[in-house]
């Protein structure tokens, strides 16, 4: 999958676009709502189109539009809110299809690797053993319900809302618990010097 995709599409412009910037940014949530429920359409349609996945162009706009509402006293130096999510969008896409193709190339060089060796030595063996035991003391830290749903994300890679659906959820549960579990786990292998089972470990959330 090209990780440099083609310009986001965009459409007409929301009318009053300004006004509903400076109520954003004054915290009124109405007009917040009125400027995601108009540029939602499009930038699923866009997004999905790009990354072929309806759950990743989701995920994307509800990531950007948090960020959106979270640093919403920015606003006010924002000419134009079309320009403004579209160029966010198309951003934290590429990040996350880089990330997504970088694991999978790390990955396979690890099974390449195995493959020719037939089987990793007895360092490396020392070493991913060392590990996956700093991963796992993280995760038993987790609540039940955190590690569950980490664990069904990372390691049976089910989506979001299929997790919601097992456990008997909301997605944005789900979402809020996974955050909250993966933020902990990469604090804790940061303060164990795990870096390189950091990414292993996360790239593909």
């Amino acid at each position: 999958m090209p990780l440099q995709p083609h310009n986001i599409e965009k459409h007409a412009r929301l009318p009053n676009e300004a006004l509903l910037m400076r109520l954003t940014s004054e915290g009124d949530r109405l007009a917040y709502g009125r400027l995601y429920s108009f540029y939602y359409p499009q930038l699923y349609n866009s997004l999905a189109y790009i990354s072929k996945s309806p759950e990743e162009a989701q995920e994307v706009i509800q990531d950007v539009f948090l960020k959106i509402w979270t640093t919403k006293e920015s606003l006010i130096m924002v000419r134009s809110f079309e320009d403004y999510v579209f160029m966010l969008s198309k951003n934290l896409l590429i990040d996350r299809l880089r990330r997504k193709k970088k694991g999978l190339e790390i990955i396979q060089s690890i099974l390449d690797q195995s493959t020719i060796s037939q089987g990793p030595s007895p360092e490396q063996h020392l070493v991913f053993k060392q590990y996956y035991a700093t991963a796992l003391a993280a995760l038993d830290q987790l609540s039940d319900q955190k590690k569950q749903i980490f664990l069904l994300r990372t390691q049976e890679g089910m989506k979001l809302a299929q997790i919601a659906e097992q456990m008997g959820i909301s997605r944005p549960t789900v979402k809020k618990h996974l955050y909250s579990a993966t933020d902990f786990i990469k604090e804790y292998l940061r303060k164990h010097g795990e870096g390189i089972i950091i990414f292993l470990f996360l790239c593909f959330l």
